[in-house]
């Protein structure tokens, strides 16, 4: 049944996703075509470089907020009433809905990536040098930093932007529970706003005391605390020579407590609207 609900949420969404990806690709490639032809003109061409790096980070963030609406619809809107009526538990629901949304932004993080290596191609062209000069630091600290480290820190940035999908998603249910109707869509936007402030507060707090750090000048992991380095820091200013990284642990620890409240609140809490 996740298998046939997924392909649904994908049957229902695919296009309109598409639609807008379409559209701020559009919009981004005539930015930068416009950059690339006023590359002598350095007033417009400063503009137009600013207005291509906007769209490339609206594009994921537009698309993910469209697939968000769409998550509060289904599930508490009028179309609540058919998604409720579907006869599987509140979590497959759940499930279904968030796996897609991961596929999604995992699409629009590629085609950010993409819109990103075009806009330093356009850059390079801006000042007389290649893409592969303007990207050689990233490619040096690739390079310095070895395959394994690498593909550690991309799993980390996926597992990140998973975790807070399921986060938003598990916020939207959890607002959408009986006792919070006389707030409207109000609630879950409290709670993403409450959301912000305790992955915040966590990720302080996994920094600095959390024994999992990295050394600055090996950047090699060690099982060090900050929170000592961090105290001599303030003490006497010197900078630390390691960097927490616990907070890394935050966002799969939470997206699993919110799940689990939102399953619960899906399936014993459910209030339509």
């Amino acid at each position: 049944m996740l298998r046939t609900l997924f392909i649904e949420e994908a049957r229902t969404q695919l296009a309109r996703n598409a639609a807008v990806t379409g559209a701020c690709c559009l919009i981004l490639l005539g930015f930068l075509g416009m950059w690339w032809l006023l590359t002598d003109v350095p007033a417009l061409a400063g503009l137009m470089q600013v207005a291509s790096m906007v769209v490339i980070i609206a594009i994921p963030v537009v698309v993910m907020v469209q697939v968000a609406v769409e998550y509060w619809q289904s599930m508490y809107g009028q179309r609540g009433y058919l998604t409720m009526a579907v006869p599987v538990r509140g979590r497959v629901h759940f499930a279904a809905k968030a796996l897609y949304a991961c596929v999604v932004v995992l699409v629009e993080g590629v085609i950010c990536l993409g819109g990103l290596i075009a806009w330093f191609a356009v850059f390079a062209h801006s000042i007389d040098s290649t893409t592969s000069d303007v990207l050689r630091p990233v490619l040096w600290a690739i390079e310095t930093a070895g395959a394994g480290k690498t593909t550690l820190f991309i799993l980390l940035v996926l597992i990140g932007l998973f975790s807070l999908v399921i986060e938003v998603d598990a916020v939207m249910s959890i607002g959408g529970q009986g006792r919070f109707n006389h707030l409207g869509f109000g609630a879950p936007m409290i709670g993403l706003v409450l959301l912000y402030a305790v992955n915040q507060v966590l990720a302080l707090i996994a920094v600095l005391f959390v024994p999992l750090s990295m050394d600055v000048t090996t950047g090699d992991f060690t099982s060090q605390m900050m929170w000592p380095q961090f105290l001599e820091a303030l003490r006497t200013g010197a900078q630390p020579s390691v960097i927490g990284v616990g907070s890394v642990a935050i966002g799969p620890v939470l997206a699993g407590v919110l799940t689990w409240w939102a399953v619960r609140a899906i399936e014993q809490h459910t209030s339509l609207r």
